[in-house]
């Protein structure tokens, strides 16, 4: 079972994602701000990330560039979630380490079948 850290400080928008992500049999972990997610990424080594942007103690931003810093992250899918896409930001994500760019609110068919690329069978 391969599993995706959820990091976002909405409470939300982590549950709509984990309800999507559960039932597509994905093991879902949880964490409510950029601290919480670096912890957890580096504890768990989790498969895929979903990081919001904007969040407490760390954004996700520095979340990624942390964690690319590390080479165990190297080939570790992160995809930026914001709802606030500014111009630019995509570009500065992409140039960060993230993989991939999507905005809230987010489609989840496109979520569903961008995540299944990921961990082709």
């Amino acid at each position: 079972m391969k599993t995706i850290l959820i990091a976002d400080d909405r409470d939300a928008s982590r549950e709509l994602l984990r309800t999507v992500l559960t039932a597509e049999g994905y093991y879902v972990v949880e964490a409510a701000d950029g601290g919480e997610a670096l912890a957890k990424a580096q504890a768990m080594r989790p498969d895929l990330i979903l990081l919001d942007l904007q969040m407490p103690v760390m954004d996700g931003f520095a979340v990624a560039a942390a964690l690319r810093q590390d080479p165990g992250f190297a080939t570790t899918p992160i995809v930026a979630l914001t709802a606030s896409a500014m111009q630019g930001d995509r570009e500065k994500a992409l140039a960060t380490g993230f993989t991939a760019y999507i905005t809230k609110p987010v489609r989840l068919a496109s979520l569903r079948t961008e995540i299944a690329g990921w961990f082709p069978a």
